[in-house]
C-alpha cells in the first residue's frame, strides 16, 4: 500500500522573482523554462519578495507537501523558494518529515537529516536572507540618492514617461493628449468620475473611480516630483516645477471643492443643484447648519431645529452673500497684511531655526538628519502659492462684482468653513485659508 502510494506522488516545480519589472519577468520565464524541462507534473510560480510567507502559490505548494501528494520539489536555487532563513529552515524540515525531496540547480539536494547538512542548509538560507538584506539597503540608499539628486525614483503615471537621461518626467506625446481631453471631460461633468470613465473606456489604463482619483490626487500631474507616501495620497516631501503639468494647481483646488460637495449630491440626490450657501450657515443657538426653504421668491435658509428658538426664523440669501464677500476680503486683507510683515509660513520659520540648531551642534552624526530636514525645507519653499493668490483676489470687494453665480459659489465652498447667523442676521465667518 506504502509503494503505491509513493507512485500517486507528483513532482512540483517552483520558481520566484520579487517584482513585475521586465527584468525580473524575463528572469521567471528562464527559470520557468529550465523548471519545464525536469518533467515535473506541476509548475507552481510567484511575483513576490521572498521575505513574504503570504505568497499564494508557494502557500500551496506547503499545503500540498502538508497533505502527503509531493514527491520531489524542484527549484533553480534555496532563495526562490524562500529568503527568510527561519522559513526555509521549516520548509526543509517539513519536507524531511513528509519525505519530500527537495531538489535545486544550483544548491542541489537540500536536507537537514544529518548534522552537517543541517549546518549547510542553513547557511545558505543565511545567506539568501542577508543577500534580501542588501538588496533592501541597496535599493534604500538608490532611492535616498535619487531624491537628493532630484530624479523620479518611481514609475511614470498615465501621460507622463521618463526623459532618456532618465533624470526628469516628459509629457507622452498620445497620453498626454488623451489626458488632457479627459481633464477637460471632467471639469464640465462637474468632476464626476464614473459617468466620464465610460466614456473613455478602453483609451485610457484608469479602469476603476479608485485608479482615477489616485491619479487626480498624484502630485506629478501637477508637475511635481513627490517622495515617501502616507495615507490617503499624501505624502511627506513634494518638490514642484520639475515638470510640465496637466492640471495646474488652482483647477485642483477647485476639483478638491467640488468633489467634497459631490460626495453630498451622488446617489438619488445625484440632479439636485448646490447653490451658493449650502452647508456653510450654522446656528448660533443650536450649531444646526441651516437649509434652504423651498418655494420662495427670494431664496433664503432656515434652522430647521426641533427645539431652536430660532426655528423658522429664516435669513435671505442675498443679505447673508453681502455680509459674506465683506467679511471675507477684509479677512484676506488682515491676512495679506500679516504676510507683508512676515512672509514666510510659521512652519518654515520653525525649520529653519532648526536646522540652525543641528548645525551649531557640529555633530557628524547629525548630518543625515539635517540633510532630511533641508529637504523637507525645499519642498515647502518650492509649494505653489495658490492660497496667497487667491487671498490677493479676495481682499479686494470689486473682485467679487466680476463672478456669476456659479463662480461666487465654487469660492464660497472653497474658501469659506461656516457663517455664523444669529437671529436672522450673519455675525461672524471663518476662512479655511
Amino acid at each position: 500500500m506504502q509503494v503505491i502510494l509513493q507512485c500517486m506522488r507528483i513532482r512540483v516545480a517552483y520558481g520566484r522573482v520579487s517584482t513585475a519589472s521586465g527584468e525580473q519577468l524575463s528572469a521567471l520565464e528562464t527559470q520557468l523554462a529550465w523548471l519545464r524541462q525536469q518533467a515535473c507534473d506541476l509548475v507552481l510560480s510567484d511575483v513576490e519578495s521572498g521575505r513574504s510567507l503570504a505568497r499564494g502559490d508557494y502557500q500551496q505548494l506547503r499545503q500540498l507537501i502538508e497533505a502527503g501528494q509531493v514527491a520531489e520539489v524542484v527549484a533553480t536555487r534555496l532563495d526562490r523558494l524562500g529568503r527568510v532563513a527561519s522559513e526555509c529552515d521549516a520548509f526543509v524540515e517539513l519536507c524531511d518529515r513528509m519525505q519530500t525531496a527537495v531538489t535545486t540547480r544550483d544548491d542541489g539536494r537540500l536536507t537537514m537529516a544529518t548534522p552537517e547538512d543541517l549546518l549547510l542548509t542553513r547557511l545558505k538560507a543565511s545567506l539568501a536572507q542577508g543577500e534580501s538584506m542588501k538588496i533592501s539597503n541597496r535599493v534604500l540608499k538608490a532611492r535616498e540618492q535619487g531624491k537628493r539628486d532630484g530624479r523620479p525614483m518611481k514609475r511614470p503615471c498615465f501621460g507622463y514617461r521618463l526623459s532618456k537621461d532618465r533624470t526628469c518626467l516628459e509629457l507622452e506625446p498620445q497620453e498626454a493628449q488623451i489626458a488632457c481631453e479627459l481633464l477637460e471631460r471632467l471639469k464640465l461633468a462637474g468632476w464626476r468620475m464614473e459617468p466620464t470613465l465610460r466614456e473613455f473606456k478602453g483609451r485610457i489604463p484608469l479602469n476603476s473611480v479608485r485608479s482615477l482619483r489616485s491619479w487626480l490626487l498624484n502630485p506629478t500631474i501637477r508637475g511635481g516630483l513627490a517622495y515617501g507616501q502616507l495615507k490617503n495620497h499624501q505624502f511627506r516631501e513634494v518638490f514642484w516645477d520639475r515638470h510640465p503639468a496637466l492640471l495646474s494647481h488652482e483647477d485642483f483646488a477647485s476639483m478638491q471643492v467640488v468633489i467634497q460637495r459631490n460626495r453630498l449630491l451622488w446617489g438619488r440626490h445625484g440632479d439636485r443643484t448646490v447653490r451658493a450657501l449650502t452647508g456653510l450657515c450654522v446656528c448660533s443657538e443650536c450649531g444646526n447648519r441651516l437649509k434652504y426653504v423651498p418655494m420662495r421668491t427670494h431664496p433664503s435658509l432656515r434652522c430647521g431645529a426641533e427645539n431652536c428658538s430660532q426655528r423658522y426664523r429664516s435669513v435671505r440669501e442675498d443679505v447673508v452673500l453681502m455680509y459674506a464677500t465683506q467679511a471675507m476680503a477684509e479677512q484676506a486683507a488682515t491676512r495679506l497684511a500679516a504676510l507683508a510683515v512676515d512672509p514666510e509660513l510659521p512652519e518654515i520659520a520653525e525649520l529653519r531655526a532648526r536646522i540652525k540648531s543641528l548645525e551649531e551642534q557640529r555633530d557628524p552624526d547629525l548630518a543625515e538628519v539635517i540633510e532630511r530636514k533641508r529637504s523637507r525645507l525645499e519642498s515647502l519653499l518650492s509649494a505653489p502659492e495658490t492660497d496667497r493668490d487667491l487671498a490677493r483676489k479676495i481682499s479686494d470687494p470689486r473682485w467679487f462684482d466680476s463672478l456669476t453665480y456659479e463662480e461666487l459659489t465654487l469660492v464660497l465652498h472653497q474658501v469659506v468653513q461656516r457663517i455664523v447667523i444669529t437671529k436672522k442676521v450673519p455675525t461672524a465667518l471663518a476662512l479655511k485659508l
